[in-house]
């Protein structure tokens, strides 16, 4: 017998028995849980997709709204300021300038 011979037929008496899990054997009956989870969770996952995809929509929707809001508000602000600056430009034009006769040169603050 060639050595190439022998040596395949020892590595054939070698070789491991495979060994089956419990959980993936068909020979057991598989557990009332393991059924459930089997039968609902295919299910499931489509549900999930979709109720993903309504909250982040629903949840953009709200943060757009949220800053229109905000520049709504911003926008009235701005134009009650406008009409204030407006209303004191025209009291100021409707008043006597009085211009001081005194003019000092050199500022107060000057040690020299």
């Amino acid at each position: 017998m060639s050595p190439l011979a022998r040596l395949a037929q020892l590595r054939s008496l070698h070789v491991p028995l495979r060994r089956t899990r419990g959980y993936s054997s068909t020979a057991e009956p598989r557990s009332a849980h393991s059924e459930w989870y089997a039968s609902m969770l295919p299910g499931m996952i489509p549900v999930a997709l979709l109720g993903s995809a309504v909250y982040m929509g629903l949840q953009l929707l709200q943060g757009r709204l949220a800053h229109e809001k905000f520049l709504d508000e911003a926008r009235e602000q701005v134009r009650q300021l406008e009409e204030e600056v407006d209303r004191l430009q025209k009291e100021r034009t409707l008043q006597p300038s009085t211009v001081s006769s005194s003019h000092t040169t050199a500022s107060k603050w000057w040690p020299w």
